[in-house]
């Protein structure tokens, strides 16, 4: 299973994001062995960028692991809103 969190962010604190996704991926590779990606939109909207963390193959305890990663960063200061988590399943089309 796979997890994608969205989150919206001021552009004008797109350094400090990154720099903070940075810490929050390292903390994750180094305690978990999870390889987190990153992406954002192309374009901002009312001021505003949209950010995609992506996981892969999670297990069942992520969502406490992360949390623990997380109140080790300064992302929910430069969040504006809430951070939204979706899970999604590989689908094999080939059954």
């Amino acid at each position: 299973m796979n997890c994608y969190i969205y989150f919206k962010a001021s552009a004008s604190k797109e350094a400090e994001v990154l720099q903070q996704e940075r810490l929050l991926q390292n903390l994750m590779r180094q305690a978990y062995q999870q390889s987190p990606g990153l992406q954002r939109r192309p374009t901002e909207q009312d001021g505003m960028h949209t950010w995609m963390e992506i996981y892969h193959q999670v297990t069942s305890d992520f969502e406490q692991r992360l949390e623990l990663a997380y109140a080790q960063t300064g992302l929910k200061q430069l969040q504006s809103g809430e951070r939204h988590m979706e899970y999604f399943l590989d689908v094999d089309l080939c059954a």
